[in-house]
């Protein structure tokens, strides 16, 4: 009996234990949202914790709307520049941080003939003295549904990932900085690594921001429609081998139930 008690705490005591293996996280809570969120390039329909969603609390939702696209937009912003939109704070996090938060990706998002999408984190990283880099990782729609990174140093820029998209669910998205490369993963898995950092020390900001697909001539294509794009402050999840230890203490004190039962 002591020996199943015993395997059955130790897999409860690594079930709580996160499954993705991120340093220093460096996200602020969504709970205060907006509150110490600036606007960066233009102010999204809103931006702030919208409370319970899809399971989580706290979600920060991002809305766009066809009042903000590029022809409704005074003069000053009539550019595909502020067709992004978002908030930004800053952070503080050198070698061996992470920023991570969860995206909610619907169903409907699979599909741009529903309302063509973007939404991505950015982390606004430093030298010290200056920005000097940005790594970003998130989802769209426009071109077909994919998550994919940001690499200034290829020849488009933007990188197409292989994962496969999970609908209807949430995805954990993260940078990693190790001081000598940007390691981006989903859902704990290794998918990019970006070793020209430009001299970076750390990161500054995170932005979090959507994209606004209305009125703009140069996307062609696109069928802009209202959206929210809500995320999650990244929530623990145990790793295979954790759910197999645990899977192996509940199955030991099922067959300490039985060996009682038979006696």
């Amino acid at each position: 009996m002591k020996k199943t008690v015993s395997c059955l705490a130790l897999a409860l005591a690594l079930y709580t234990l996160p499954g993705t293996a991120h340093a220093t996280p460096v996200m602020p809570d969504f709970a205060s949202a907006p509150a110490g969120w600036s606007t960066d390039r233009y102010e999204p329909a809103s931006f702030g914790n919208v409370g319970s969603f899809q399971g989580r609390s706290d979600v920060l939702g991002i809305a766009i709307s066809s009042a903000d696209a590029l022809p409704n937009r005074p003069s000053g912003y009539q550019s595909t520049f502020y067709n992004t939109q978002g908030r930004q704070h800053s952070i503080t996090g050198g070698a061996g941080s992470t920023l991570a938060a969860d995206l909610y990706i619907p169903q409907n998002w699979s599909d741009a003939s529903n309302g063509t999408v973007r939404t991505d984190m950015w982390g606004v990283m430093t030298n010290g003295s200056t920005v000097s880099d940005y790594t970003i990782i998130g989802f769209t729609n426009y071109g077909g549904p994919t998550l994919r990174v940001w690499d200034q140093d290829t020849a488009n820029g933007w990188v197409n990932l292989a994962t496969a998209v999970d609908y209807d669910a949430w995805t954990d998205l993260a940078i990693d900085f190790t001081g000598s490369s940007y390691i981006y993963s989903v859902n704990g898995a290794v998918v990019y690594t970006d070793s020209t950092i430009g001299g970076s020390t750390g990161f500054q900001a995170v932005i979090m921001q959507a994209y606004n697909f209305g009125g703009d001539p140069s996307i062609p294509g696109a069928n802009p429609e209202d959206y929210t794009a809500n995320w999650s402050n990244t929530q623990p999840v145990p790793e295979p081998g954790t759910m197999m230890l645990l899977g192996a203490g509940f199955l030991g004190l099922a067959v300490l139930g039985k060996r009682r039962k038979n006696a």
